[in-house]
């Protein structure tokens, strides 16, 4: 390999960006200058990248970089003909054409329909460790910072309960975002990768040590508290068993952190027999501790709200501000899209207080009926629980799920009667709470207590 000019790779790479609207010809001239920098003491004789199956022209990254920089503005200026470059590189099958196509798909704004797709086929196909990295990481760029809420939607998708062999996938994704220190959301990261972290499949730990590093850098305290409370409530032996594995990678304040709390638990003796030597038996007089009352966890309650409604309705501004940190989403489509955008939200989380709302009733009950162990409570308001034209929805099995229903008598939306006969043969454990209102239960909202109905 010569040694490299850059006045002359300037000039190679700056040609190269000329054919940029001509595919065929601007992968002729990459061939070209990928060949010219060919490290031929590096190659094998297959000619294929180390733990891959990619031929690759082993050439030095400086190089790749130029001809980045060189592509970067006419591709962000013209993302349909940087989409059509990044297919024709893809085609090529190189190291180094997938790497560019990455790159590329980088430039690509979010709002382009063609994006994901790409992303998400060639993620799926691809076997190279870096190839892979740069998809998950250079080629949503521009998602990450300009549409955060669509790129965590993606990495939802990606770690959702039902695809755990995409979690390493939403992982990777997520770790750039982590590690911008202009991203402010991360409770919204939290949220996501706590059912992750908890399920801790050893298949990925290695990924799930780098997430507790990027998470332990942005924000140490908060990741503290994460992972005591994680594994201090959760059922998951492998929790303790998987981050004890991995925690010599993590920075020592974080392991002094979590030393005691990760430490394998002592092996308790089978019968009282064993503990003859041990336990004073002299009889006493026992001492019964006062119940606490447990505080509440908004993070723990969502409002589902109706299908004409949104996020910002009185009844969500109302139950969020009594209730601060509860979670009140917006969902917009048909019920099946709907229930698609509930479903990562809740995840595999336990412990939810549901609200529903009409429509986000119907949402609510679907819900629950079908992940009862997930539900803590259900509080239903004018649900609309019809079989006409419902019933298609409704077909599920009666849940014991404890559950309150508010139902205005007045109601001329969701008529009272054929509502709670819905209700009273899906819920075994409910309360039916007729109020002088109607469908919007507007006076009944702020009379009735809802720290107890909640409770």
């Amino acid at each position: 390999m010569p040694a490299i000019d850059l006045a002359r790779l300037r000039k190679q790479a700056a040609r190269l960006a000329d054919f940029f609207f001509l595919p065929d010809e601007f992968m002729k001239h990459l061939r070209e200058v990928l060949e010219f920098y060919v490290n031929y003491t590096l190659r094998t004789v297959e000619n294929v990248a180390p733990g891959s199956n990619l031929k690759t022209y082993r050439t030095p990254p400086a190089v790749l970089t130029q001809i980045e920089n060189e592509l970067r503005a006419v591709a962000e200026e013209n993302p349909h003909f940087a989409l059509e470059l990044a297919d024709a590189l893809w085609d090529e099958g190189a190291l180094e054409t997938r790497l560019l196509a990455a790159f590329l798909l980088g430039r690509i704004p979010p709002q382009e329909e063609r994006l994901l797709p790409r992303i998400t086929a060639w993620t799926q196909q691809i076997r190279d460790p870096n190839v892979r990295a740069a998809l998950l990481s250079t080629s949503m760029t521009r998602m990450r910072k300009e549409a955060p809420n669509q790129f965590l939607a993606l990495v939802r998708e990606y770690l959702h309960p039902e695809r755990p062999r995409a979690w390493s996938n939403g992982i990777q994704a997520l770790i750039p975002m982590i590690a911008d220190t202009g991203f402010e959301n991360l409770p919204a990261i939290f949220d996501i990768v706590e059912p992750v972290i908890e399920e801790a499949p050893t298949l990925i730990q290695n990924d799930l040590s780098e997430l507790i590093v990027a998470l332990y850098r942005a924000s140490s305290n908060e990741t503290i508290f994460m992972l005591k409370h994680i594994l201090t409530n959760t059922e998951n032996p492998m929790t303790a068993i998987t981050l004890r594995r991995i925690s010599s990678s993590f920075p020592p304040p974080l392991q002094k952190e979590l030393r005691e709390i990760l430490r394998p638990q002592a092996i308790m003796p089978k019968s009282a027999k064993e503990l003859d030597d041990f336990v004073d038996e002299t009889p006493a007089t026992p001492v019964k501790p006062k119940a606490r009352k447990k505080k509440m966890d908004n993070t723990r309650i969502i409002y589902l709200h109706g299908l004409e409604s949104t996020s910002q309705s009185g009844k969500a501004r109302q139950f969020a501000e009594k209730f601060p940190g509860m979670v009140t989403p917006d969902f917009t489509g048909e019920f099946e899209e709907r229930m698609a955008q509930l479903r990562p939200i809740l995840g595999r989380k336990k412990n939810w207080t549901i609200i529903g709302s009409s429509f986000g009733g119907l949402m609510g009950t679907v819900f629950t009926c079908k992940h009862p162990t997930q539900v803590r409570k259900l509080i239903l308001l004018a649900p609309a629980l019809l079989r006409d034209p419902f019933a298609s929805y409704l077909d599920l099995e009666p849940v014991s799920v404890p559950t309150i229903i508010i139902h205005g008598a007045e109601d001329d939306v969701v008529p009272l009667e054929p509502a709670r006969e819905v209700a009273e043969k899906l819920f075994t454990n409910l309360q039916y709470i007729v109020v002088d209102d109607g469908h919007r239960l507007r006076k009944a909202f702020g009379e009735l207590d809802w720290n107890e109905i909640l409770e």
